[in-house]
């Protein structure tokens, strides 16, 4: 229990830190993640963590490599082939040559074999880090598609080199020729094992697909399996489990793209899934690595070596691998589209940061080894992480072009694209009601963007209170309605400041009295259950529209009355400050009043309607880029967004009808 509870606390981190970085937006995800981490040793049982190196593997870096490879495009892998050959094998292996001996030559403290090692495990660039990078200083496609496949296949060949070098270290001896003949029997065995068995299993998904057995339940968990599964069958054999689940996640790719539009539930479901799962692991190496930094560094502090002497050689570490990667990218790397080879250079050394992968290799250490030697590198190794997080926010924005000003944002476009659906409804003037629940659905996502002052809303929401009461005074008063129907009207909108709230409290203590009146005015039990069970917002108008018809009243003109009112003072205070309070007020006044005029909705008029503003809303997204208006990609973000609303409006379809 206590484990489970310990892992739940760091995945409560990994949400904290990403919820902290959408907000600010120039600090890189992984340091909010390393500093929750940091924060979390305040807890006793956080201080001594220890995670067991294999397990590391299996678990976390295995199914980030396989999303990996099957989110690579082949495509482009095909065409920038030599770049990744280049970058991915090649200067792998130079690096791991030329600077192990290096820092062995100028730190004698650090054995050859662990020199290697140690530079084996900074070489791989990672994806979320350079995504991270990406994020703060957007790179060009070109420079971009380069990366991500060089992050893809290095990954493979540093912790094949490490794992040589390390078992050179703990054997005591080493052999060119035999390290060569290993490097090529793990490297392409690993590769090989890796496709035939993710063939085989692409496969079976094949199979089963035809058999129309491709629910998401089977098919997502088959897909989760596979990198473990492939991972052990290929240790077991001695190979290169990291290449066996990139090879893996390759052949997945394929099948996707064989897929096209079939199965399409069953790839989204997928795709969301890998989204999740590969955040969270992601982050969850980021984590580990703030828990394990107090301890690595308070052992540094007591080490011979010192705290010091360890921070300059990862400094030294991170200064060799970027001159020698802007050589390599200068002369060995050519980037499509593009003619100044030196920027570009510079552009590739500078955003070849380290990352999870890392950070993983640094944890995979054997616990066997010396602790304080172990406790030093992943200390090197974190040094270099940071640094190569830190330097390109500062120093990007000096070698890339400054983006052209966008006066039409992609907001811009979804307002413009959310009007049109809404202007598409409220066209229809025969189901009045039906249209309403559907406009205000749609206007709702025009101030998702913003964030609505609690306060502000309940002065606001005040003020219509009073126009409301006013407007009824007035007519009490003319003698339009009698004195009994002011009264119980002005208790109705004194209920409704209360329901607005929404508050839970407020909300339990409205369903329990609901349900005494509901069960005491029918004498039914199921009733009253009914009235339990429905939310306070959407039954005190069906509840007084009753409670006026038993006293031989009707609600109805008395509602508009106030409603007419209350709509007019707020188009009277409306203003841009103002304006997502104002939505929010006048959206629970429009729903009051289609709930008191209309008894219930007819679901299947909705759903044409939904239709219908979902197709004005493709024309909008369809003419704007035949136009020349937007731009494909902009285009594509639009359409995707109304995918989403069709999707989540089918999966919700019950909750329009009431």
């Amino acid at each position: 229990m206590n484990q489970v509870f310990f892992f739940t606390i760091i995945l409560f981190a990994v949400v904290l830190a990403n919820v902290l970085n959408r907000h600010i937006k120039f600090i890189p995800l992984p340091f909010f993640l390393i500093g929750l981490g940091i924060v979390l040793t305040i807890v006793p049982s956080y201080r001594n963590f220890a995670f067991d190196p294999s397990v590391f593997s299996f678990a976390i870096i295995a199914p980030l490599l396989f999303n990996e490879g099957q989110n690579a495009s082949r495509l482009w892998i095909g065409r920038t082939l030599g770049n990744i050959v280049s970058l991915a094998i090649g200067l792998v292996l130079v690096t791991i040559i030329a600077l192990g001996i290096t820092v062995h030559w100028l730190f004698p403290i650090i054995p050859l074999a662990l020199a290697f090692a140690v530079i084996a495990i900074v070489s791989p660039t990672d994806a979320s880090a350079v995504n991270a990078v990406n994020e703060s200083t957007p790179l060009a496609p070109e420079q971009m598609l380069i990366l991500s496949n060089e992050s893809l296949f290095n990954d493979a060949a540093g912790i094949v080199a490490f794992d040589l070098a390390l078992t050179a270290y703990i054997s005591g001896s080493f052999s060119a020729t035999g390290a060569a003949v290993d490097f090529l029997y793990v490297f392409f065995g690993g590769i090989l094992v890796g496709a035939v068995l993710g063939t085989l299993i692409v496969s079976l998904r094949a199979w089963l697909i035809r058999m129309g057995d491709d629910e998401p339940i089977i098919m997502v968990t088959l897909q989760l399996v596979t990198p473990l599964l492939v991972y052990f069958i290929a240790d077991e054999l001695e190979l290169s489990g990291i290449l066996a689940v990139v090879a893996a996640g390759i052949a997945q790719g394929v099948e996707r793209d064989r897929l096209r539009l079939t199965s399409a539930r069953m790839q989204m479901v997928t795709t969301n899934v890998w989204e999740m799962l590969s955040g969270i692991l992601s982050g969850l190496v980021f984590v580990l690595l703030g828990i394990a930094l107090p301890n690595v560094i308070t052992s540094s502090l007591k080490s011979a070596t010192g705290f010091g002497t360890l921070v300059l050689i990862g400094v030294v570490i991170y200064a060799l691998k970027f001159l020698l990667r802007f050589v390599w990218s200068r002369f060995l790397v050519r980037v499509p589209n593009t003619k100044n080879r030196l920027n570009d250079a510079a552009i590739i050394a500078l955003s070849g940061a380290s990352g999870t992968i890392t950070l993983s290799l640094a944890f995979s250490m054997p616990t066997s080894m010396n602790s304080s030697l172990r406790q030093a590198l992943i200390l090197i190794a974190a040094v270099v992480i940071i640094i190569s997080l830190v330097l390109p926010p500062l120093l990007m924005p000096l070698l890339l072009p400054k983006p052209p000003v966008q006066k039409n944002g992609q907001h811009v476009w979804v307002r413009r694209m959310l009007s049109a659906g809404i202007d598409a409804v409220r066209a229809n003037t025969t189901n009045r009601a039906e249209a309403q629940v559907v406009a205000d659905t749609l206007s709702q996502q025009l101030i998702l963007d913003d964030t609505p002052s609690r306060r502000h809303q309940r002065v606001l929401f005040r003020q219509t209170i009073d126009v409301e009461k006013a407007t009824i005074e007035a007519m009490r008063k003319a003698k339009t309605i009698t004195d009994d129907e002011a009264y119980y009207y002005n208790r109705f909108i004194d209920l409704n400041d209360f329901t607005a709230d929404q508050r839970i409290w407020k909300n339990l203590w409205l369903r329990t009295r609901f349900t005494f009146h509901m069960g005491s005015m029918y004498k039914d039990f199921s009733e009253a259950q009914n009235a339990f069970l429905t939310t306070p917002i959407n039954l005190e108008p069906i509840f007084w529209k009753r409670q006026f018809k038993a006293h031989n009243e009707d609600i109805i003109p008395i509602e508009q009355a106030g409603f007419d009112a209350v709509m007019d003072q707020l188009n009277k205070l409306e203003s841009n400050a103002n304006r997502s309070e104002i939505n929010n007020i006048r959206r629970f006044y429009r729903d009051r009043h289609r709930r008191i005029k209309v008894d219930a909705v007819d679901g299947d008029i909705i759903y044409q309607l939904f239709l219908d503003a979902f197709h004005a809303e493709y024309t909008f997204v369809q003419n704007a880029l035949s136009q020349g208006q937007i731009p494909s990609d902009l285009a594509e973000r639009l359409q995707q967004r109304i995918t989403f609303d069709e999707l989540t409006y089918l999966q919700n379809r019950e909750s329009f009808q009431v």
